[in-house]
């Protein structure tokens, strides 16, 4: 009778998860229907634009202080990549129904997800791309996280109102910026730049490109917006689908073969890139992950010190998992294959189906590096701005400069609170010709502990 039980029950959970998967988004594609684009009038229709967030504003970045990721029941990624993420991230899930968050429970319960690490959102929803139509994060005022919203480019309603859900549910404030958008034509790199492709444009003709730019700049802090061409000539236009911001100073950007028909282009983007300052005054350090058969490698999701890379299964991968080890040292990198039912595909895939969800008590390091090159000095001045937005205690015997000459040992040098959020340090002179490399490192009281940088 067990034996029985049990097979029915495993019977039905298949079948439920099947009659679930086999239509997740409802009809609706990652391109825009045919009926949908008959619809594009709605797009931004009742939009209500609210002022600017105030303060210094800070738009936050993929790869820094998140710790969580919103996800959408039915799913569009392997339970796998949730059991990863959920090991020491928050996972939350957006779910129709309490009913389908039992259902959900009881998958991550079968499947070995961590449950004191996972929560549910119960809104409607059109689809499961939540990088698409997900929340803004910023950081502005005192200390303060809000979300930042804009008319999603598709007329999916329910899609559309999900950031202003998400803010409710977690208690902070909502912006409204009346830019036609979507996220996965944007990347920021944490500072005050960011960047997407002239899809913006297109998507926005009541509004000049100085228009927009400065739109950006007031709801999200972004000085230096680098719209540029889509170098992959398909039908989406994402920028996600070619390239990633990994650090202030670096991108990731995918490479093809010279035979490829988007070869040109590609390393002309490269080269775009290349030739930008950075945030910190220096070019920008680009990377290259091959997907000579227009594999989804650059679609990938940053989630605190986890990289999770979507994989093909094929000889390919290997060299693509190498490639983020190589532009992100001290990440762990993953790889993940798609389920057979949603597979991964060149313009659609992990990135596009995750959304990080920003930490509301960061302990936040702001520090311009030096870099390459400086005089020889007696002592070399570290200063950075440290914030607690948990409103915790800053340990002081905890804030360090952690620096080494060459190849000797790491150093530690107690940093000197001098005024409010300001911390200093200083790294003794050293002979001309010293290699001289360093991290910063904090606590507070509410036991979080920030690097500088992140890895």
């Amino acid at each position: 009778m067990k034996k029985f039980t049990f097979s029915a029950f495993l019977l039905a959970l298949t079948f439920a998860v099947t009659a679930q998967v086999t239509d997740p988004n409802n009809g609706l594609k990652h391109i825009m229907t045919a009926e949908e684009a008959a619809n594009k009038n709605k797009i931004a229709l009742g939009f209500v634009e609210t002022d600017p967030p105030t303060g210094l504003i800070r738009n936050v970045e993929e790869f820094g202080n998140n710790d969580g990721v919103l996800i959408r029941y039915p799913f569009g990624i392997p339970m796998s990549l949730i059991k990863e993420m959920a090991k020491d991230a928050k996972v939350t899930t957006i779910v129709s129904s309490s009913s389908q968050q039992t259902t959900v429970t009881n998958q991550y319960q079968t499947n070995g997800v961590n449950l004191a690490n996972c929560s549910f959102l119960i809104a409607p929803t059109d689809s499961y791309w939540t990088r698409d139509y997900g929340p803004w994060y910023v950081t502005f005022g005192n200390k303060e996280v809000g979300i930042v919203d804009f008319p999603y480019n598709r007329p999916r309603p329910n899609d559309d109102e999900l950031p202003k859900k998400v803010a409710d549910s977690q208690g902070i404030p909502w912006f409204g910026m009346n830019v036609i958008h979507t996220g996965g034509n944007y990347m920021c790199n944490g500072l005050d730049q960011a960047s997407s492709t002239t899809l913006v444009w297109d998507e926005n003709p009541g509004q000049s490109a100085e228009q927009i730019s400065q739109k950006m700049q007031d709801y999200l802090g972004i000085n230096n917006y680098m719209v540029v061409e889509d170098p992959n000539n398909t039908y989406i236009d994402h920028i996600d689908c070619w390239g990633k911001f990994i650090a202030p100073d670096k991108v990731l950007i995918r490479k093809v073969p010279a035979s490829h028909p988007q070869f040109d282009e590609l390393e002309a983007t490269a080269a775009f890139f290349a030739n930008q300052p950075s945030s910190y005054g220096s070019n920008y350090k680009v990377f290259r992950v091959n997907t000579p058969n227009n594999e989804p490698y650059s679609n990938s999701f940053i989630l605190k010190n986890k990289v999770c890379v979507p994989i093909m299964g094929t000889n390919n991968d290997a060299a693509a998992l190498l490639a983020y080890q190589v532009a992100m040292p001290g990440y762990q990198i993953f790889g993940f294959l798609g389920n057979p039912s949603t597979p991964w595909e060149s313009t659609d895939a992990l990135h596009c189906r995750t959304h990080e969800i920003a930490d509301q008590g960061m302990l936040l390091i702001s520090h311009l590096p030096l870099y390459d090159s400086v005089p020889a000095q007696s002592c070399f001045e570290i200063t950075a701005q440290i914030d607690a937005f948990s409103g915790s205690l800053i340990y002081p015997d905890s804030v360090w400069t952690i620096y080494k000459t060459g190849s000797s040992e790491w150093d530690t040098l107690t940093m000197i609170n001098t005024s409010n959020s300001e911390w200093k340090a200083c790294i003794p002179g050293q002979m001309e010709g010293t290699a001289i490399s360093y991290f910063i490192q904090a606590r507070d009281a509410s036991g979080r502990l920030s690097n500088h940088p992140y890895i």
